[in-house]
């Protein structure tokens, strides 16, 4: 895949002959570039093996982790399973995940990840973090306050249901609300617990440094201006952009815009490494011209996360590094609560139903993109009234009643009979017939071609009938979005590899910076766990590839020189 583009985002390598050609600011011996979960996790598990690490985050810390839910995908039997009565095993874990991450990784890897899914967890919480055990029974988008345990994914859903004994796998991190912040915050105290960590904040790093072996010898960043008053207002401005980040993230990234103004009054600083780079910035949705070149059927979605810009795997690209799976973005559609909403139908365009409609809600936005991202949601006047009763404030959080009163008022459309929908909403009259005399049919019997669940299952009756529309690119009600794709790694270490699969020397990728079990799909808190998993994985490398090459001799001749 041409990455041109991509390369394009970060300065061209700077390749030296050695690491005294040229002047150093600062040296350590590992640098995180990133600083959400994968990067403090690499960050920890580095220390913890003894390096001294230094971590650069563009912005203020926390990343998209520090904004998500906070829900940390886990199996095999946890200790929070087992309160809540779960019987799960690696086993069954494996058999779901396999379905879901589509061959991304290989089973081998996929096997270690579901294996380590206990001890990753228990690291956590070593780290403070804390988890609970209530479990939450009913289909939702996100547990409401006080559960903290749920199926976060497709696991009750056909077929998913038919592969693998359906248990709860998505363990929020305790807490009110969205406890992404809870998650990050508990990291960022074990970071500064650790006495070999220094993290420096508002640090953009522009590009690497390589010897002529095209090893990594260091990286050269933009530091912002030290002046407190300065960073105290930066501080500020990238918080109150942040609160933005849900309902409108171009007013947070106006805001931001001065925020990297501000970091260009700084000055250039290069550190030198003595064992390795690890990459863990994120995604790259806030990208638009890098959306246009590999996914440009998402080119006008709504961005979620904190400015990610795809700088890490560019920096990544710009040395050789390949990137794979870069179309792959997870746009999430859901709609239920309320619960009765399922109990509806999802057709496409022309009026065919898509999906079973009770599919976790980016599972339903992969179907509606596939349809051609034009998709509407059934409903008869008993299922409208019931979920215009119970979207109310106070029956629910506001990030799930705001949209649920969006969808039933401001993007629906009603009828009389099914032939005038489908002449209000385009569709083909005969297929919206069929596809409703079809179903109820089958509801009727008590069966679905597409496995509805029984609870959701049931005939539509007499008009008027409503379509809500649930299409992607519908801006009443916006359909956030991450970027899935990244730089490929050795799966064994973490190592960022070139078009041959050869290993980059002392450079690394963790998070959405790299391939990992996510990137094909995305189901809730898969990300956070993948974070866990290859931030520790390429933390634990960098360290035993230490010892490998410390003695490798470096030939001292030229002066530092320019690479294209």
């Amino acid at each position: 895949m041409n990455a041109e583009l991509l390369r394009a985002q970060v300065a061209a390598p700077l390749r030296i002959d050695s690491a005294d050609a040229i002047d150093w600011h600062g040296e350590t011996d590992i640098a995180v570039v990133g600083y959400g979960a994968a990067g403090a996790c690499a960050a920890l598990e580095a220390a913890e093996q003894g390096a001294d690490v230094r971590v650069l985050d563009r912005l203020d810390g926390g990343g998209a982790s520090a904004l998500s839910g906070g829900v940390v995908y886990a199996g095999g039997g946890t200790e929070f399973q087992r309160r809540a009565g779960e019987n799960d095993s690696v086993e069954n874990m494996l058999e779901y995940l396999k379905r879901e991450t589509g061959g991304v990784v290989s089973e081998q890897t996929l096997r270690r990840f579901c294996s380590d899914s206990i001890a990753n967890l228990d690291w956590l919480q070593h780290c403070g973090v804390p988890f609970d055990g209530t479990a939450y029974d009913k289909k939702t988008s996100y547990p409401p306050e006080g559960y903290f345990l749920y199926y976060s994914g497709n696991e009750l859903c056909a077929p998913y249901r038919d592969l693998a004994q359906p248990v709860r796998r998505g363990h929020r991190v305790r807490g009110e609300h969205f406890t992404g912040r809870v998650l990050f915050d508990c990291l960022h105290r074990a970071v500064q617990g650790r006495g070999n960590i220094r993290v420096e904040n508002h640090c953009e790093v522009s590009r690497l440094i390589l010897d002529r072996r095209g090893h990594v010898l260091g990286l050269e960043y933009l530091q912002a201006p030290r002046n407190r008053a300065v960073r105290k207002l930066m501080r500020i401005l990238n918080r109150f952009a942040n609160r933005f980040v849900v309902l409108e993230p171009r007013i947070g990234s106006a805001v931001r815009r001065l925020v990297h103004w501000l970091r260009k009054r700084g000055s250039i600083q290069r550190l030198r490494v003595s064992r390795g780079v690890i990459l863990a910035a994120g995604g790259f949705i806030f990208q638009r011209r890098l959306l246009q070149q590999y996914a440009p059927a998402y080119i006008n979605i709504r961005p979620l996360g904190e400015d990610c810009n795809g700088s890490g795997i560019a920096l990544g690209a710009s040395v050789g590094g390949t990137v794979e799976h870069m179309h792959r973005i997870s746009a999430w559609r859901f709609f239920a609560p309320p619960d009765c909403l399922l109990k509806g139908l999802v057709v496409d365009g022309r009026g065919q139903r898509i999906c079973n409609e009770d599919l976790y809600g980016a599972t339903t936005a992969d179907r509606v993109t596939e349809a051609g991202g034009r998709a509407f949601l059934i409903l008869d006047e008993k299922l409208m009234r019931e979920a215009r009763a119970e979207a109310r404030p106070g029956k629910m959080p506001w990030h799930q009643w705001l949209p649920a009163r969006l969808f039933l008022h401001a993007s629906s459309s009603r009828a009389g009979d099914p032939a005038s929908l489908a002449q209000r909403c385009g569709f083909d009259s005969a297929a919206l017939k069929h596809t409703l005399d079809s179903y109820n049919t089958g509801a009727a019997a008590g069966r679905d071609f597409l496995g509805k669940a029984e609870q959701y299952l049931q005939p539509l009756g007499p008009g008027p009938y409503y379509a809500i529309d649930i299409s992607v690119h519908n801006t009443r009600v916006p359909c956030p979005a991450i970027t899935l794709g990244g730089l490929v790694v050795d799966e064994d270490s973490g190592a960022v590899l070139d078009e041959k699969g050869g290993a980059i020397g002392g450079l690394y990728a963790a998070g959405r910076n790299a391939v990992g079990i996510c990137s094909h799909s995305y189901i809730s808190g898969l990300s956070l766990a993948d974070c866990v998993f290859s931030g520790r994985r390429a933390a634990r490398s960098v360290a035993s590839a230490a010892a490998q090459s410390a003695a490798a001799p470096i030939d001292k001749k030229a002066e530092a020189v320019d690479v294209a």
